[in-house]
């Protein structure tokens, strides 16, 4: 009963066979040599790419500068490497894989039309008006292009946020310590350190001039802290038991009575 039970909640697998072991890596086998082959077609593209763009760019420098040349072809050729690998290991999905994905398709926009301008060259045929206009406006910011990329790439690093996060933190720190150092600034007691401090410095001061120290000079007296004025309140009257007995009587004084009646 309890095997009926595993089995239906599909706790139970059947055992692997010698066969589909076989299958198995025969399967690793056939995807290690098809990566294997991805790899080394990749690199003869590379490679391919990398004459004609050096080709290129070489022209674009001095004579004596040559060796300048080829870091503008690693900056092609490495993004070429460089993008498919972050894309996979590094990007995070958002703004910063879709950076990615158009700086690796700019980058390879780039080094198709050098391919194909180096080959115009090479077989001095015409060239065609906006291709002439690409050799001479846009070849070679090249890298710079790629450069500018890589730059966004790394500003929409989510590691970013959490940086911006502290750095918000500690500026609003610092402005709530600079609101209350100017409360704090009229104080009495921070005014009265000051005082004694300067009073300090000056006795110092004077005693290197003159050679003569000065008496010390008595504390200042503290000064005395005035009441807050009261708001002004408008004149009420409360009157509490408000009952109609318990209001006080005004009761008319009697006169005196005349003792007698002056006679007529």
């Amino acid at each position: 009963m309890e095997n009926q039970t595993d089995y239906q909640a599909g706790a139970y697998r059947a055992p692997v066979t010698l066969g589909e072991l076989m299958r198995s890596q025969r399967r690793e086998a056939v995807r290690a040599a098809s990566m294997f082959m991805a790899v080394v077609l990749y690199a003869a593209v590379l490679i391919y790419t990398g004459v004609h763009n050096f080709n290129l760019i070489s022209r674009t420098v001095a004579a004596d500068q040559q060796m300048f040349a080829i870091t503008a072809l690693l900056c092609l050729e490495g993004a070429s490497i460089f993008l498919p690998l972050a894309i996979h290991f590094w990007f995070a999905p958002g703004p910063q894989r879709m950076v990615g994905y158009l700086l690796y398709g700019t980058n390879f926009t780039i080094v198709i039309m050098n391919t194909i301008l180096d080959a115009i060259n090479n077989r001095a045929d015409a060239m065609p008006d906006w291709l002439r206009m690409y050799a001479t406006y846009f070849l070679p910011a090249t890298p710079i292009v790629i450069g500018v990329g890589i730059a966004f790439i790394f500003l929409l690093d989510p590691s970013k946020k959490i940086h911006d996060a502290r750095a918000a933190a500690e500026a609003a720190s610092m402005d709530a310590m600079a609101l209350h150092m100017r409360e704090a600034a009229n104080r009495n007691d921070v005014n009265e350190a000051i005082q004694a401090a300067a009073v300090k410095d000056m006795q110092e001061a004077a005693s290197r001039i003159t050679g003569i120290r000065p008496a010390e000079l008595p504390p200042a007296p503290k000064r005395a802290r005035l009441p807050a004025p009261r708001k002004p309140r408008p004149t009420e009257v409360v009157v509490l038991n408000t009952d109609r007995d318990s209001f006080p009587k005004l009761v008319k004084p009697a006169r005196k009575k005349r003792s007698a009646r002056k006679a007529k």
